[in-house]
């Protein structure tokens, strides 16, 4: 009651009311309460969109306390990444999950409400401490033994649990987790890079354990495992990941073991550090060595050559994360237990000689593109 006199004084304010909007959205209030108390998912999309034009037109915002207490929800999800570095948000891949999620939970009325945590200060989280939302994204790093720990800790809270770009692992209940195809992107880029005879290979990889890293590093090896005579495989430790650290772990690796024939950057920015160092030292890419990435997060085109990499999704990855908590919310289960979205391999200047891209030798600009694997759905009712 409490709730309704405070939207009934606000109305007397002049304040526009549920009512105003549908007769401008020719539909009815019970709809338009639907649309702005994050229920949008029992509306059809060309209604939705008619209400929130007629709220954004009449300045109709509904009063977020009566709200609460009529929902019992706080309207919030909470996203908790666990990374040791304080810049975890500069991650151009966390970035642009970020932004897919925020603007989808916008869009429904839900904030954000984000902790970026080192694994050591998990428990002081305030997040963790005082719950302040209705479900929780948690992207980890971390051994795959820390990992589940975390989650188990998380998940203890009660509330629906959606990981990352990690897997959920068996026995812990509502929860699903979404990610993009890294085993099956880094298979079609060693496939590519293995065409020919190569003698010694590394890959760039941060210091600290993350799951992606661990499904890019299995594809390679998956295609190692293939081949009749499988070129020495090193997987170099960067640090954090950072131009300093790859250009000094691999600097150290060539003075110790000389230099590669390919070098497999776990992502972009570690590859492109690497292919400057070999550059600086007057060896030609891709002639002496060929050089790829992860990501293609628009790095790859700041290269020279055009770096080749396989392109994710992660925009994507964050919209499928806010469609799926906001179906949790509104349903009371997930409707999948894991669901895989499709990355896109490409090749360009850094592993392809211009016969490779031409094979009439003209020099062209023809690259080859090919996706890696279909979207899919792990546990998902037929």
């Amino acid at each position: 009651m409490a709730a309704l006199r405070d939207e009934a004084d606000e109305e007397m304010r002049g304040r526009a009311t549920l009512r105003d909007v549908a007769a401008l959205a020719g539909t009815t209030p019970m709809t338009v309460s639907n649309v702005v108390n994050g229920r949008a998912g029992q509306v059809g999309p060309e209604v939705a969109k008619r209400v929130r034009a007629a709220c954004e037109r009449l300045g109709y915002r509904p009063h977020a306390n009566a709200r609460r207490l009529r929902t019992n929800r706080r309207q919030a999800i909470g996203v908790v990444i666990v990374d040791p570095s304080p810049a975890y948000v500069s991650d151009p891949l966390t970035a642009a999950m970020l932004a897919g999620l925020t603007a989808s939970l916008g869009r429904e009325g839900y904030s954000t409400v984000l902790h970026g945590v080192a694994p050591a200060e998990l428990d002081d989280a305030p997040l963790l401490r005082h719950i302040e939302s209705d479900g929780i994204c948690l992207m980890l790093s971390g051994t795959p033994a820390k990992r589940r720990v975390i989650v188990e800790r998380v998940r203890a809270l009660g509330q629906p649990l959606l990981l990352l770009q990690d897997d959920v692992g068996d026995g812990i209940a509502d929860a699903a987790s979404i990610v993009q195809d890294d085993r099956g992107g880094a298979a079609a880029l060693a496939q590519h890079l293995f065409d020919r005879p190569v003698g010694h290979t590394v890959m760039l990889v941060p210091e600290q354990p993350w799951p992606a890293m661990e499904r890019r590093e299995a594809g390679v090896r998956d295609v190692l495992r293939r081949l009749d005579r499988p070129p020495a495989f090193h997987v170099l430790r960067c640090g954090d990941e950072g131009f300093e650290p790859t250009q000094a772990a691999l600097a150290a690796h060539v003075a110790r073991h000389g230099v590669p024939d390919v070098v497999i950057g776990g992502n972009d920015q570690m590859a492109i550090a690497g292919m400057k160092l070999l550059a600086g030292r007057g060896l030609r890419i891709p002639q002496d060595v060929r050089v790829s990435g992860f990501n293609g997060l628009d790095f790859w085109r700041y290269a020279t050559p055009e770096l080749t990499t396989v392109f994710s999704p992660a925009y994507k990855l964050g919209e499928a994360a806010a469609a799926a908590m906001l179906q949790r919310l509104s349903l009371g289960a997930f409707s999948f237990r894991q669901q895989v979205l499709p990355v896109r391999f490409a090749a360009h200047g850094s592993t392809l000689a211009s016969t490779d891209a031409d094979p009439a030798g003209r020099g062209g600009n023809d690259r080859v593109e090919r996706p890696a694997a279909t979207s899919r759905k792990r546990g998902q009712p037929r």
